[in-house]
């Protein structure tokens, strides 16, 4: 139990860098969530925005800004396209994602 609460107080202090970063960057306001899997912190990042280039873009930005690895196209779904990165930083699993569906392509 006190290694999953010292993982997670790691993401949080990690996100408050991000956040920093973002204000400093202007890299775009997405959603953020902290989790502790029972080995790692993971810091995901959830690009919601209601448009769905908007949303790619703001997937994009910051998956630059980390330095993230995408999978290739994307992981195809029922529903459309999970776009999806992940990057490890001080120790914390970074994941970004963004959901594209059929709909919207």
């Amino acid at each position: 139990m006190a290694e999953q609460s010292e993982n997670q107080r790691r993401a949080y202090e990690l996100l408050g860098v991000l956040l920093e970063r973002a204000a400093r960057e202007n890299l775009p306001v997405i959603a953020w969530t902290v989790a502790s899997a029972q080995s790692e912190p993971i810091l995901a990042g959830h690009c919601e925005a209601v448009d769905p280039i908007q949303r790619q873009d703001d997937f994009e930005a910051w998956r630059a800004a980390l330095g993230a690895e995408a999978w290739p196209n994307g992981i195809k779904q029922d529903y459309g396209v999970r776009l999806h990165a992940s990057v490890a930083d001080h120790g914390v699993t970074v994941t970004l994602a963004a959901e594209i569906h059929n709909d919207e392509m």
